[in-house]
Order: C-alpha cells, then structure tokens, then sequence
C-alpha cells in the first residue's frame, strides 16, 4: 500500500474513533472536537512524515491553520474566563 493510501486510511480510522468517542462520552462541545481532530490530524501527519516534499508542504500550510485555530479558541476562552473571573 502506497503512503498516501496509509496516510488517508489511518487519518480516517482515527478521526472516526475520537469523534465516537467524544460523542459516546456526551461531548457536546465544537470547541473540544475540532481540538481533538486537530490534534488526530498532526500526529497522523507526524507519524507519516516520509511524504512528497511538496504534499508535506501543503499538510504543513493545512497544519499551521489548524494549529492556529486552536490558539484562537484558547485566546477566547482565556479571555472569557478573565472577564468573568
């Protein structure tokens, strides 16, 4: 099988299993998902790291978006919890 073939398989599998798991753990949160998937997506793209130089580059301009919207939902929660505190 080819990396890529590996890439999207294990991707899936474990997207599929943390949003079941979430949603079986009566997660209802958005926020938590899309930290959660994000973190999935990183470390399966870590994990198949020998890639095309030119897909690892795009999955790194995807990466840092994703990573970015995590540090967004932090930043609101943060502020949140200060102007409520």
């Amino acid at each position: 099988m080819r990396i890529y073939n590996q890439y999207v398989l294990y991707l899936t599998i474990l997207t599929s299993l943390v949003n079941t798991l979430l949603a079986f753990g009566g997660q209802e949160s958005l926020d938590v998902y899309f930290i959660m998937n994000t973190i999935a997506y990183l470390s399966i793209t870590l994990i198949c790291i020998r890639l095309d130089p030119r897909a690892m580059k795009a999955l790194d301009i995807v990466g840092c978006t994703l990573f970015s919207g995590i540090v967004v939902i932090v930043v609101v929660k943060a502020i949140h919890i200060v102007s409520h505190g």
